[in-house]
């Protein structure tokens, strides 16, 4: 009989932890939102409103793709990863430096033609972001991605602030969340 009253409070606290995890959602920052429910909004206020995209976001109603959940489980902290397909698939380059020019031949980032990301990832430690910029040598319209977008699984609908195509993106650079003026992709 003592092993049964023992049991039973141990039951009652496994229960109530699993009633607790599915009322309280999960406010990891790897949730992704579906692709065609989710809108990534821009320092731009006149393309917020039109801007889908599959922002990572810590949401009650998002789901994860499991292909950037899994990559986002195996990237290495301190890293931008680039991906030629939707869903962080068709690996192109990781880096943990700025990289002027994606386009050209040299860097850690080489031989990306414009248009060519359509998913990427983000893993960086708190206070760090990565500076999106539409144009090489850290030129043009720019946005900052932080730790708690931690990938878009479909670059393609999000903007920079002056409404280029995210997917334009041609070269990046770390600084800290706090220089981003308020330039953040979500």
């Amino acid at each position: 009989m003592r092993t049964t009253m023992r049991r039973i409070p141990a039951a009652f606290a496994t229960l109530a932890l699993a009633v607790l995890g599915a009322a309280v959602p999960a406010t990891g920052a790897h949730a992704s939102t579906a692709s065609t429910a989710s809108t990534a909004s821009t320092a731009s206020t006149a393309s917020t409103a039109s801007t889908a995209s599959s922002v990572a976001t810590a949401s009650p109603t998002a789901t994860a793709s499991e292909a950037c959940e899994k990559a986002w489980h195996n990237a290495r902290n301190g890293y931008l990863y680039l991906y030629s397909g939707f869903d962080c698939s068709g690996h192109l380059a990781a880096t943990a430096t700025d990289d002027p020019d994606w386009g050209d031949s040299s860097g850690s980032v080489h031989g990306v033609a414009v248009g060519t990301v359509r998913s990427l990832l983000f893993k960086a430690s708190s206070g760090l972001a990565v500076e999106l910029y539409a144009g090489p040598d850290y030129t043009g319209s720019h946005v900052c991605l932080t730790r708690s977008e931690s990938y878009l699984t479909e670059v393609g609908g999000a903007e920079f602030p002056d409404g280029t195509p995210l997917d334009a993106a041609r070269s990046h650079r770390w600084t800290w969340a706090s220089a981003c003026d308020d330039r953040f992709l979500d």
